[in-house]
């Protein structure tokens, strides 16, 4: 028998974070069974089942390898898969901080269609206050006390903008600084300036996400495998309908998102200049870049932050080659930033020439 149960999935760099998410669900689900991870230093993990706000168990596992991947499947698959089979009641899963959703769903999924479950959504937990200065932030996961794993290598940045791809609900709630020092950070408070400013840089982000204020109804999106995958695929352009994107001449200090296309092969040693001025003061940066040298291989731009990176997706196949990118940043020039990008197409003359001829100025041979 298949029951009418909700199955919801949080994410969230921060671990106060989602145990707020999580207050906020079971206090509209009271009923529900929640099952939180938690990865500590010593390659252990913290498993914590409750019902609403009855804690039913509590333990501390080893694990023989202290990465993100066996923790997915040696504990939390298992607990979920276990508390599914146990009664018919509504789920809700908090993953461990800085696990990405759909490294969970690889194992998870298989598993519910065997059961006949469905997801129903995956939600992202953020402090919208904080969201800027995360996607800046040049330390990796480990360095800022956001993973337990030593060589976690990601940004903030990086696992922010995967999970806003992914994610179909973001739950916006105020942060520990709001609360700690709430005199002195009426800004970082829901309503303050830095919060809706964080707010309105989650629109550009993750134009298709329904996003949840603090005093709002939780009524979530639904989640869908095929579009969640789509929007997180690297090189996937998401910006939304033009109609309702904010115009790049919008006033100072609001977060625009310039999007750019080229017809023509971009000359590599042209590209590699110009960069530098199409990356400046972007919070993300993302698309597919047609490269001479190598025409025959689909380049994938991407940037969280401070950190600018180009990686191969194979060929080209059935997609026209062609160069697509998105810029969002709250300084953004969109006739400057066309013009420059403009400026790395190959001439009349270029065209005519034999791929050979051109310099690997950006080592795409090393990306295989």
């Amino acid at each position: 028998m298949v029951f009418d149960v909700t199955l919801i999935l949080v994410t969230s760099l921060e671990s106060h974070i989602r145990d707020k998410s999580l207050d906020a669900l079971v206090a509209s689900m009271p009923r529900a069974m929640v099952v939180r991870h938690d990865l500590l230093e010593g390659d252990r993990v913290l498993r914590r089942v409750s019902r609403g706000a009855t804690s039913l168990e509590r333990f501390e596992i080893p694990l023989e390898h202290g990465c993100l991947t066996c923790t997915v499947r040696l504990d939390v698959l298992p607990t979920v898969t276990r508390v599914l089979d146990a009664l018919p009641d509504d789920v809700i899963v908090g993953l461990p901080p800085s696990v990405n959703a759909d490294m969970v769903l690889e194992y998870l999924e298989p598993q519910l269609a065997l059961r006949g479950r469905a997801l129903d959504s995956v939600c992202l937990a953020l402090d919208p206050a904080a969201l800027d200065d995360q996607m800046w932030d040049n330390r990796t996961l480990w360095e800022a006390g956001l993973s337990s794993v030593k060589d976690d290598d990601r940004t903030a940045g990086e696992f922010l903008v995967k999970e806003i791809a992914f994610a179909d609900t973001a739950l916006m709630l105020e942060g520990l600084f709001a609360h700690l020092f709430e005199a002195d950070a009426p800004g970082c408070q829901s309503g303050g300036e830095d919060f809706q400013r964080g707010s309105q840089l989650l629109t550009e982000l993750g134009p298709h996400l329904t996003v949840i204020h603090p005093d709002d109804e939780l009524e979530l999106a639904t989640y869908d495998q095929r579009s969640a995958r789509a929007r997180s695929t690297p090189g996937t352009v998401n910006v939304g309908k033009p109609e309702d994107r904010v115009d790049s001449k919008a006033w100072s200090g609001q977060f625009t998102t310039v999007v750019l296309t080229a017809e023509r092969p971009l000359h590599p040693a042209r590209l590699k200049d110009a960069l530098h001025g199409l990356a400046e003061g972007c919070v993300w940066l993302r698309g597919t870049l047609w490269i001479a040298s190598n025409p025959e291989t689909k380049m994938v731009l991407g940037g969280a932050g401070p950190y600018v990176w180009l990686e191969s997706q194979g060929t080209w196949g059935a997609e026209t080659a062609r160069t697509h990118i998105a810029l969002t940043s709250d300084s953004n020039d969109e006739s400057d930033l066309a013009e420059l990008l403009r400026s790395c197409e190959l001439t009349d003359a270029e065209i005519l020439e034999s791929p050979n001829r051109f310099d690997d100025a950006l080592r795409l041979t090393d990306l295989g």
